[in-house]
């Protein structure tokens, strides 16, 4: 038996049980949020379900909300019908001067003009009831994960892989704030909308 061969038998067999030991420790160590209904996790099965996979169907649209007032540090959510995870797909925060920091597959963590905001059905915007200086830090903590890496499943440890919702979680964890509420694995969008930090300044869609 040459090497090329012995090597792809035992890969056949360890990459399987590496896999399998993996889920069953990450299983084991958070059996808390496993057994929590609400958790995000959940919310895509039942999406997955019912036919609704990813960010949603991307339609022709433009909400007229007003940005009007925005502090920094202020939550920016934007949602397609049919997402997978909830009433919203895509978060920013609010780093003054008309733009966000948020990321996407496609540049990363990055600073970007509020006004794309406007091409989502479903569109709201929250303040994180915290001293304008606390505000202000978790901005300018976001800011500095530009650059960084986008991944759409992106758990809250480790700080290789980030999404739009990690970035900012992380940013007001950071300031002492924890905007979840069911500490998950990972957070979505709809979880800052629920959070018992935040107020809904104004909101267009369902």
């Amino acid at each position: 038996m040459n090497l090329n061969t012995w090597w792809n038998k035992f890969s056949l067999l360890v990459f399987p049980f590496l896999v399998l030991v993996s889920s069953v420790l990450l299983v084991s160590d958070n059996r808390q949020v496993f057994q929590d209904q609400e958790a995000v996790m959940y919310a895509y099965v039942d999406s997955a379900a019912q036919g609704k996979f990813g960010y949603g169907f991307n339609v022709q649209y433009y909400n007229d909300i007003s940005f009007a007032g925005l502090e920094v540090g202020d939550i920016v959510l934007g949602g397609y019908p049919d997402c997978a995870y909830g009433r919203f797909s895509h978060v920013g925060i609010y780093n003054g001067n008309g733009q966000v920091i948020e990321a996407f597959v496609d540049y990363g963590v990055h600073l970007r003009s509020i006004d794309h905001f406007r091409d989502y059905t479903e569109v709201c915007l929250l303040r994180v009831e915290a001293d304008p200086e606390v505000k202000k830090k978790a901005a300018e903590y976001a800011a500095e994960f530009q650059g960084k890496m986008f991944y759409p499943l992106a758990f809250k440890p480790g700080d290789r892989i980030w999404n739009c919702s990690k970035v900012i979680w992380k940013a007001y964890v950071e300031q002492g704030i924890e905007l979840d509420e069911h500490r998950d694995l990972w957070i979505s969008p709809d979880a800052f909308y629920y959070s018992h930090y935040v107020s809904i300044i104004r909101e267009k869609g369902n």
